[in-house]
């Protein structure tokens, strides 16, 4: 049990996971009272002296907590979470007073091994790499200093007040001392000097960003708003007090010189001002790293709200990260319903700097620009060159103007389209899209060049597996069981069709000769016949449900197949079949997941790689792909996933567990009688569609 008086640490769910533990706040009856537990507060603010007395004469232990080196998707001023804390039983690791439970564990080496050091070296090159920092919300990559043919040092100034300073056994002067011995030690370069930016607004005040001198032409101020890890690459040598910035210079392996006494000095691998006799062993970056950032402090996951390990967190940043470059100033987002802008702009952010919905190509005319993109649905008809007027692009600018189509991906959601139910994956495809055979689009490039690694082929087959076992889908409706193939002699083999809607585009770009449901039907039953099968025809569920074309009457379609059913889980009938026909649904990848034979009557992105047979042939499809080569590029590598509990970035793998969850909670629901009733589906439904058209008019 643990105790605390601030109102901050009682409220943030987080904190009991991460300690282990219930957090309550202290009421006046409790202070009083209070003879077991643990008492916590955070760092060594002034407002927990009077708990940490409190903790001292009832004879309890005090556990000062902090945000951990790595803590946030973006900021906490944004409204983030943290997902790391530091929990110290000594001290905390700013204080240099006196030892802390991280300055004890580098002062003692046996809890250091050789994977440890691998794993904290692979850590610091995914962090170096993808530029992760403390706060992960400014963009990276862009940033860039003026041309200089001089060495260039970074100076790191604080906001005033900060408890590191004090506790780091450094004051105001130090900053003064700083900034001198980087003007007077380099005396051939350029010295930058970090301010925060709200210093420079007036907002805050900091120690050097208020005094600087305007007379010396080597200093120079850097105020904006950039992602510190993007700076490295630009100095030699970085200057601090106790500022994390030193620590992060580390990782790049950049000469830190410290003026103050942080938990990094004292160890061999900075140039020290302020000396710390405690501190007797020498480590290196690896160590260093794996005691602060792997040992001393703990994690949580953003999406689970489990406790997991710091790879784990690193995954979900360099997700955030790869779609946070924009490619595009303007993306005007042109014919999509207001239902489907609730959840695009998610999607989609990171393509432009600014995403404007527009109604119409004459609309888009009149605001486009040079620089600017396109985004539609799918296949809609689009043409860059009907821009091209007097208030629009001229033909040349047309021609370089980006296009993206997008469309439902294949891990979707928990439910239909049909029922608005808002799509937890989406493709963005800037050179066709997956299911147009008529030409290339991103995934089929990547299918026929993208050279995987053995992780990457690891994580396919991987992939497939939690997809097996998690019995995951497209749309993961929860069926009927039933023996589909009940009627099937034992010696018979058991074929599957699964219908389309026959208004779908991939039928139209994908099928060009099958592409309705009832010319399938004939096709197999034309192919299979003389041969010893038993034939099950699948609708489609929006065909059976939402009244989509494509209806076939049973009694037609008994004329070429044995059974039709409805209502079953998709997964059920793959599971128990030995052979599924398909024009172009995307049955046939999740019948491969499953290894069944699979034939194609279309040109779906999953055939012309050697692991279907194919009644087709396209040309420009070259390569010859495994199985777990298809899976990684079409689900890890093709794809955008959204986690909507917390609207950011996610991986297929997290889409998949949510998705599992979600479906286990429908069938709790329904085995308890909780079913919902038609009318409250429609209902439900309506809720659905204002929530969404709220979101959409806010945006």
């Amino acid at each position: 049990m643990f105790y605390t008086s601030s109102s901050g640490i009682s409220s943030a769910p987080e904190l009991s996971t991460l300690l282990g533990g219930d957090v309550h706040r202290l009421s006046w009856f409790r202070k009083k009272s209070l003879q077991q537990g643990t008492v916590i507060g955070w760092g060594m603010k002034e407002n927990t002296r009077k708990v940490r007395e409190l903790a001292c004469n009832a004879g309890l232990p005090f556990w000062h907590l902090e945000d951990g080196f790595i803590s946030y998707l973006g900021h906490p001023s944004l409204g983030d979470r943290r997902f790391s804390l530091i929990v110290d039983k000594a001290g905390i690791y700013y204080d240099g007073t006196r030892p802390s439970d991280l300055e004890n564990l580098l002062n003692n080496k046996l809890w250091l091994n050789w994977d440890l050091l691998q794993r904290s070296r692979n850590l610091l090159d995914t962090i170096c790499r993808h530029q992760i920092s403390k706060y992960n919300h400014e963009p990276v990559g862009s940033y860039k200093l003026p041309v200089s043919d001089k060495p260039r040092v970074l100076v790191v100034d604080q906001t005033f007040g900060d408890c590191s300073i004090q506790y780091g056994m450094a004051n105001e002067s130090s900053f003064q001392a700083m900034l001198d011995a980087a003007l007077t030690e380099n005396p051939d370069a350029e010295v930058w000097v970090k301010v925060h930016p709200d210093v420079v607004l007036g907002k805050k005040k900091g120690y050097l960003g208020n005094n600087l001198p305007n007379d010396n032409p080597r200093i120079h101020v850097l105020a904006d708003k950039v992602n510190a890890q993007s700076l490295f690459p630009w100095f030699s040598k970085v200057y601090v007090v106790t500022s994390q910035l030193g620590f992060e210079a580390l990782w790049h392996r950049k000469d830190v010189v410290c003026f103050g006494l942080p938990f990094y000095s004292g160890w061999g691998l900075t140039d020290d001002r302020v000396p710390c006799p405690r501190r007797k062993q020498k480590h290196t970056i690896e160590s260093l790293f794996a005691a602060a950032c792997l040992h001393y402090t703990r994690y949580i996951h953003p999406e689970t709200g489990q406790r997991c390990e710091l790879e784990g967190v690193l995954d979900l940043i360099v997700l955030q990260r790869r779609y946070q470059q924009p490619q595009v100033n303007t993306l005007y987002a042109i014919g999509f319903s207001l239902w489907k802008r609730a959840f695009v702009s998610r999607f989609a952010q990171g393509l432009g700097r600014d995403i404007q919905f527009v109604s119409s190509k004459r609309a888009l005319r009149k605001r486009i620009q040079p620089g600017d993109g396109v985004l539609v649905w799918g296949m809609k008809g689009f043409n860059a060159r009907s821009l091209v007027s007097s208030n629009g692009l001229s033909e040349s600018e047309s021609n370089k103007l980006t296009v993206w189509r997008m469309e439902d991906g294949f891990i979707r959601s928990c439910g239909l389209g049909a029922e608005l139910r808002r799509p937890g994956s989406l493709v963005i495809d800037q050179q066709g899209i997956y299911y147009d055979a008529t030409r290339p689009s991103v995934l089929e490039q990547a299918l026929n060049t993208l050279q995987l690694s053995d992780q990457e082929k690891e994580r396919g087959q991987k992939l497939q597996s939690l997809l097996l076992s998690r019995r995951i889908s497209k749309y993961n409706l929860a069926g009927q069981p039933q023996d589909v193939f009940a009627g099937a002699k034992p010696n018979q083999r058991k074929v599957l069709i699964t219908g389309q809607v026959d208004s779908d585009a991939s039928l139209k770009y994908g099928s060009p000769e099958t592409f309705s449901n009832i010319d399938l039907l004939k096709k197999v039953s034309s192919y299979l016949k003389g041969q010893n099968v038993y034939i099950v025809y699948k609708p489609h569920p929006d065909v059976v449900q939402a009244g989509r074309a494509g209806h076939i009457a049973e009694s037609e379609a008994l004329q070429f197949v044995n059974r039709v059913v409805t209502g079953v889980d998709i997964f059920d009938c793959l599971e128990q079949c030995d052979e599924l026909h398909v024009m172009s649904s995307q049955a046939g990848f999740e019948a491969l997941l499953q290894n069944k034979a699979v034939h194609c009557w279309g040109m779906p992105f999953y055939a012309g790689w050697g692991l279907t047979t194919d009644h087709l042939s396209c040309e420009r499809r070259t390569a010859c792909r495994t199985l777990e080569e298809l899976v990684y590029i079409a689900l890890c590598h093709y794809p955008r996933y959204i986690n909507w509990n917390t609207c950011r970035f996610t991986s297929p793998e997290n889409q998949i567990l949510q998705l599992s969850r979600e479906r286990q909670e429908k069938q709790a629901a329904r085995k308890a009688g909780k079913e919902d009733s038609p009318f409250t589906k429609w209902l439900s439904r309506k809720k659905r569609k204002a929530t969404f058209l709220m979101e959409a008019l806010a945006q």
